[in-house]
């Protein structure tokens, strides 16, 4: 069981300040036993502020540091210590989503809403650790999606939040767009997740026989508590899970996809991060080469994606992926089969 400050913050800490004091904690605990001026060129300040950071460590946050003479540098004496998370409520949880709301329908062509979208992106840097926002979609889904997104009321993804800190088991009537039914269950949310303006709680699913699940929040038709606590699965690990698939798409065996993009569509692919496992490599006539790891539930997705580009991507690997591809293209050009194509358009 991981050790914290006793005491929350007691007074307000700069978003730059808190950040360097969380990497002079994040080295120390590395045992590479930095002293201050390996800590310095670290968070890009002089000794003297790094000086007066280890001091609040000690003095404020009751950080277990001690300076090691044969090493030369500085450890923890607490291996188990941990920087106090920071405290917020669920009213300013509420104030949070019901912001990235508003600010998702909203252009960001002003400077205003430009500001805005980043003070949110700084704020998300502070909520709990069973809350996890997706960043990057983040800055761009506010007037960017792709499509639009299944809204989710606040005070649900508040409720969500509150229940993945607290461990708390909770029972929701969920509607399920595959079976397109209500089912009662219970879940215990383990991480807040969310994807492209869209928010999931990934969870432990009672019904599916302890199951770890990704329910779309705005799905979630109901909620109320158990009076119950969990803990979660043993190995559990939030960054893994969400690898395994494409979006919000996983399950089955694991496969590996392969992907080439002709010369046109090449420089947009080369300046893109698609999958957290992608490997780019350079092909012949200026293409380029893309493979990643997903799961076989998550191919269907990757279809999709992959549709958007035409002619101007394929898909190499798996069988299984062609397959959908030539199934896809082919029900859509049968759909444009009586047009008349005299002018050869």
């Amino acid at each position: 069981m991981s050790k914290q400050a006793s005491l929350s913050p007691p007074r307000r800490v700069h978003m730059h300040a808190l950040a360097r004091l969380l990497r002079i904690c994040d080295e120390i605990r590395r045992g590479r036993y930095p002293n201050k001026r390996r800590l310095a060129e670290i968070v890009e300040r002089d000794i003297r502020t790094v000086q007066r950071d280890l001091a609040e460590l000690t003095n404020v946050y009751d950080a277990p540091i001690e300076f090691d003479r044969r090493q030369n540098g500085f450890h923890f004496t607490d291996p188990d210590w941990r920087f106090p998370a920071v405290a917020i409520t669920e009213g300013e949880l509420v104030a949070f989503f019901t912001a990235e709301r508003m600010l998702r329908r909203i252009d960001a062509g002003t400077v205003e809403i430009r500001l805005a979208r980043e003070a949110i992106r700084k704020l998300a840097a502070l909520l709990p650790e069973e809350v996890v926002v997706d960043l990057a979609a983040l800055g761009e889904a506010i007037s960017f999606a792709p499509e639009p997104a299944l809204d989710a009321a606040p005070e649900v993804l508040s409720r969500l939040a509150a229940a993945a800190a607290r461990r708390e088991t909770l029972r929701v009537l969920y509607y399920s767009q595959h079976r397109g039914a209500e089912t009662e269950r219970e879940i215990d949310v383990l991480k807040l997740h969310q994807w492209l303006g869209e928010w999931y709680a990934i969870s432990r699913d009672h019904l599916s026989g302890g199951e770890v699940r990704d329910f779309h929040a705005g799905r979630i038709r109901k909620l109320e508590a158990t009076g119950r606590t969990f803990e979660p699965p043993e190995g559990w690990n939030a960054e893994e899970h969400l690898k395994r698939g494409f979006g919000m798409f996983r399950g089955g065996e694991p496969v590996t996809v392969e992907i080439e993009f002709d010369a046109q569509q090449a420089p947009y692919a080369r300046e893109r991060q698609f999958h957290p496992t992608q490997q780019r490599r350079e092909l012949e006539g200026g293409r380029v080469g893309l493979t990643f790891d997903v799961t076989e539930a998550a191919l269907v997705q990757v279809a999709r994606w992959l549709m958007q580009y035409g002619e101007h991507a394929i898909a190499i690997t798996p069988p299984k992926l062609r397959r959908m591809m030539k199934r896809q293209l082919t029900a859509a050009t049968a759909l444009y089969a009586d047009d008349d194509d005299e002018n050869g358009e």
